[in-house]
């Protein structure tokens, strides 16, 4: 199982729709999850989730380093109990989906916001994929930038 330094980590702006604590880990969120009426999104964007009891909801969050590292299995587990369900579940293909979401934090540098959109293929079939990409806050002054998403992070695992 292949060990991963960064994780996204949510930073409470409300003007930016992020509600999680600042320094809890963040997830996709899946179809229970709500925006518990924090915010609306269009229907192409998604949201991440915090991965504790009150799963927060996140338009966006922010790679950081951890101390330690941290495994699929790890993700899954946290998330598979922040939902109270049971872990046994977990099988190769959802470790899949953790993983795939593992490589695509890692491979972005630390400070680096991210979100998530549904992307929408219409040929030769019908097909809607969510992805984790990097996000451009073109809107912003670098000074901006760095007050909102440079911060330490304290080790929550």
């Amino acid at each position: 199982m292949k060990k991963y330094e960064k994780m996204l980590v949510g930073f409470n702006n409300e003007d930016l729709n992020c509600y999680s604590s600042q320094g809890d880990w963040l997830y996709l969120a899946n179809k229970k999850d709500t925006k518990k009426g924090l915010f609306r999104l269009p229907n192409y964007l998604h949201f991440f989730v915090s991965l504790n009891n009150e799963r927060m909801p996140s338009e966006f969050g922010v790679v950081k380093k951890i101390e330690g590292y941290v495994t699929a299995v790890d993700l899954a587990r946290l998330d598979y109990e922040s939902r109270k369900k049971d872990v046994s579940f977990i099988d190769e293909e959802i470790l899949g989906q953790y993983e795939e979401f593992l490589q695509k934090v890692n491979v972005q540098p630390e400070h680096t916001p991210m979100g998530a959109t549904w992307l929408e293929t219409i040929l030769p079939k019908k097909t809607r994929k969510l992805r984790v990409h990097k996000k451009f806050f073109t809107g912003m002054s670098k000074d901006e930038k760095k007050s909102i998403f440079e911060f330490d992070i304290k080790d929550k695992s």
